[in-house]
Formats: structure tokens, C-alpha cells, sequence
């Protein structure tokens, strides 16, 4: 089934499926978190994501826990501190730096491109900025 048919849900679970040929499942919690999550139509990180999971859990219920770190907190308010904010700044003044460029910014920050988006979506930093 084409993956424009199928809501971020049913593809996850599709994917899971074919990864464990059908031993593990995701609970409703874990898959309202990845639905919560901004995928701007990237079903290769999504796929990752589903990837990594199923070698971790390759049966029975995949939870929230099961989540790779940056994929975990999705629809929980921030708590917003110090660290947090030096954080964020860090990682705007970044993507300033290399006028959006996020490869050249995950480069100057010293992560992969897969950390920085994950700190994108943690940060609430829209990537256009600039």
C-alpha cells in the first residue's frame, strides 16, 4: 500500500511488522508519540527510527521507553531551564553560522545530521531559522 494512503500510525506498525516479521507491536502510547512527532515527510528517518526499535525489541509490546531518546518526549511540555536554553542557543547560533545549512551546522556542533534533527524537534527550533 502506497505510504500516502496510510496515516504515520499504520505505516509505523507496517513498518515493525516487516521488521519483525510480526513478533513485536507497538502499545497506543508509543505510536501516539511518534504520531505526535514532526515527520516533514521523511519516511527514511521514520524508517530508522522503526529500524533501531525492532533491534532493540525485537518482540512483544515496544512502549514509549523503547524509543530512541530523541523520539520519547513528544506532546510533553518542555521544562525549560538553563541548561535547555544554552542549549537552544547553541544549536540557533549554529544554523546562523551556516546560514541554515543543517549539515554544516550538525558539523560545526560536532553531532550527526540524525542528532541535530533530533534536537530540532526536542528544542522546538524551527529549521528554517536563520
Amino acid at each position: 500500500m502506497p505510504a500516502q494512503v496510510l496515516g504515520l500510525p499504520a505505516l509505523a506498525t507496517a513498518l515493525l511488522t516487516a521488521a519483525t516479521q510480526g513478533r513485536a507491536r507497538f502499545t497506543p502510547a508509543a505510536l501516539r508519540t511518534l504520531a505526535a512527532l514532526d515527520w516533514p515527510g521523511n519516511l527514511r528517518e521514520l524508517r530508522t527510527v522503526v529500524e533501531e526499535v525492532a533491534a532493540r525489541r525485537g518482540t512483544g509490546d515496544v512502549t514509549e521507553a523503547d524509543l530512541p531518546p530523541g523520539y520519547r518526549d513528544a506532546g510533553r511540555p518542555q521544562v525549560v531551564g538553563a541548561l535547555w536554553q544554552a542549549e537552544r542557543d547553541a544549536v540557533v547560533a549554529a544554523l546562523r553560522q551556516c546560514r541554515g545549512n543543517k549539515v554544516h551546522a550538525a558539523e560545526v556542533l560536532g553531532v550527526s545530521r540524525n542528532t541535530l534533527y533530533r534536537r530540532l524537534r526536542s528544542l522546538r527550533i524551527d529549521p528554517a531559522t536563520r
